[in-house]
């Protein structure tokens, strides 16, 4: 049989007082007078026939009945609270996947100014080599690098990645690399997923003969370009990727030379949430600082 708005109410009311032992600690989670409460507690008592509370000193304890009543219903309306609760941290929580060195060298150092104009939406991010499938996954979105290809996903484009060569300035001082072939004496750093960069700026500049596979290899660009930072040798890098540490002299591009890639980065979500307002406005920030760069 379908229970009235009121019986729920004074079941409600019953839970929290079961909970606060205390009709005025009661009242006052549940935002209502004590005297309002004290009547939907009558109510249900005449309803059941049972005193479902007995006095304890300044407060009330359960009776036999109570406690049974207790064990049946607080569980179940803690499970719809967090239920509910759960429905709006979701409303405001934003979570994203994305490759762990674009965290790390470009979304992270600009996210407080997302935080700064949404200060209400919650940001979860994770980091993954692999494609997360949105469609199963409890992400919202997703940053990819590729061509933009992906079935089942919107997609917006974010920017066309470039390469140059990036080293410390101290290291470059000790190791003067006087002209493109000069790159052939030079220690190479090489992220481990991307091993051909230092070959495809090469070839497009016309320098043959210098061995690529030789140097220290790193899990991530990022750690590649922190062992430049630390001058064990000269990396290969998107030049957004350090923006920070070449107007902090940490690093230095020896040559100007860049080489603009068909790839790119990718901003992706599940056709249909565009619409929802964590992701749409994080969608319009993304493009808001693609276009101002640094």
């Amino acid at each position: 049989m379908k229970a009235p708005p009121q019986q729920l109410r004074a079941v409600q009311a019953f839970a929290a007082v079961a909970r606060a032992g205390s009709v005025v600690a009661a009242a006052r989670e549940l935002a209502v007078s004590p005297s309002a409460l004290s009547h939907l507690i009558g109510q249900l008592q005449r309803r059941l026939g049972a005193p479902l509370f007995q006095r304890a000193g300044r407060g009330l304890k359960l009776s036999a009945e109570g406690e049974r009543l207790a064990a049946a219903v607080v569980p179940a309306l803690s499970v719809i609270t967090e239920a509910l609760n759960g429905f709006t941290r979701r409303g405001t929580e934003l979570r994203i996947s994305t490759l762990s060195t674009f965290a790390v060298r470009w979304l992270i150092p600009r996210l407080s100014r997302f935080q700064a104009q949404h200060p209400d939406v919650e940001i979860f991010l994770s980091t993954s080599t692999r494609a997360v499938d949105l469609s199963r996954e409890t992400f919202d979105c997703a940053i990819r690098f590729g061509g933009g290809e992906w079935p089942g996903v919107a997609s917006q484009p974010l920017y066309k990645e470039e390469l140059v060569p990036a080293c410390n300035p101290q290291w470059l001082k000790a190791n003067p690399v006087r002209g493109l072939k000069a790159l052939g004496r030079a220690k190479l750093l090489h992220a481990r997923a991307r091993r051909s960069d230092w070959g495809l700026w090469l070839s497009a500049q016309g320098v043959a003969g210098v061995d690529t596979g030789a140097g220290p290899i790193f899990e991530t660009r990022d750690l590649a370009i922190q062992a430049a930072i630390a001058q064990m040798g000269i990396a290969i890098v998107d030049p957004r990727f350090i923006e920070g540490e070449l107007a902090a002299g940490q690093l230095t591009l020896p040559f100007e030379q860049r080489l603009a890639l068909p790839t790119g980065y990718w901003l992706v979500w599940r056709p249909g949430l565009e619409s929802g307002r964590p992701l749409a406005a994080f969608r319009r920030w993304m493009a808001e600082e693609i276009g101002r760069g640094a």
